[in-house]
């Protein structure tokens, strides 16, 4: 059908769907874009609080790996205003690996397992806690790439 082929970008213009792939598809529902949104723009536009929920989906508590704390989570609540760009640059980067996991291991719950396991490659800090930094998220993807080509990591 039409109506699935086609969706609004953040500036209200129709762009087809399949102009980005899956993973990206997953990682734009994470942050609450719509496909055609670069995630570069949403996150500069702020990430709407509601993306935290769907990281909880996903088994990942953001004020446990440091996105957000309690304190100011609750003061963005009562306030209605999204993510800072930081806020929303570290969601990025963890939504990132969470979605290269869930389709490397093909689980949830086995990513998930992984995500949090420290890991010696990672300097004895888990995905999660690596994805903190860019390069840190870089590494963890390279584990994950290797997972997927058969290598142990």
């Amino acid at each position: 059908p039409l109506i699935n082929r086609w969706a609004p970008n953040v500036a209200g213009q129709r762009v087809p769907r399949k102009a980005c792939s899956p993973a990206r598809y997953t990682l734009l529902d994470l942050l609450g874009g719509v496909p055609g949104t670069s995630a570069d723009q949403l996150i500069r536009l702020g990430v709407p609080l509601s993306a935290l929920d769907r990281l909880s989906q996903h088994g990942v508590n953001p004020t446990d790996i440091g996105i957000i704390s309690q304190r100011a989570l609750g003061k963005r609540f009562s306030q209605g205003k999204p993510l800072t760009l930081n806020e929303g640059d570290h969601l990025y980067r963890v939504g990132r690996i969470i979605v290269l996991a869930e389709a490397t291991f093909f689980s949830q719950r086995k990513a998930l397992l992984w995500l949090k396991r420290p890991r010696r490659a990672l300097g004895r800090r888990s995905a999660l806690q690596a994805a903190y930094t860019t390069p840190g998220l870089l590494a963890a993807e390279d584990l994950l790439l290797q997972l997927q080509h058969g290598f142990a990591a």
